[in-house]
């Protein structure tokens, strides 16, 4: 019979299909599962906490490595940093709520200004006017050794 295998040939091709699956997978596993595991968000060193007075938040451009799989990247972002009399900080996103524009202080009004449907938010983040449905989200922050660390979520 042409074509027919023997019993012997059949044992090797499935011992070695067989071995191929139990090395295999493992291989496989150690090469996909990083695409799918997402960094903590990382500390980012936002300044010197004597860098901020009370009265007038600061805005402050952070930039870091995000490692998402195998892909590293430089992220870029600003956040405002409020100073309270007490001594307390805040650190808020520059995002608008409604739109995902930029906002920016004005000091004339004191208060964040979004410029794509005129709304404003007071120096806490609390939307003043227009239709942003949420205040200016704020991220978690820690001082160590007079320094001001954010943690920035997903930026």
């Amino acid at each position: 019979m042409e074509g027919s295998m023997t019993r012997r040939e059949w044992m090797v091709k499935s011992l070695t299909a067989l071995l191929a699956l139990i090395y295999g997978i493992p291989a496989l596993v150690m090469l996909v599962v990083p695409a799918f595991r997402r960094q903590k968000p990382p500390w980012v060193k936002v300044g010197n906490v004597n860098d901020f007075p009370a009265g007038e938040p600061k805005a402050v451009t952070l930039s870091y490595q995000r490692r998402d799989g195998w892909v590293i990247r430089t992220v870029r972002t600003t956040v405002y940093v409020a100073a309270k009399p007490d001594g307390s900080l805040k650190v808020l996103s520059n995002i608008c709520t409604h739109a995902s524009c930029a906002v920016r202080w004005e000091r004339e009004r004191k208060a964040f200004f979004c410029p794509c449907h005129a709304a404003y938010f007071d120096a806490d983040g609390k939307v003043m006017q227009g239709p942003p449905p949420r205040p200016l989200p704020e991220y978690p922050h820690k001082v160590e050794g007079g320094l001001l660390y954010v943690q920035l979520e997903n930026v």
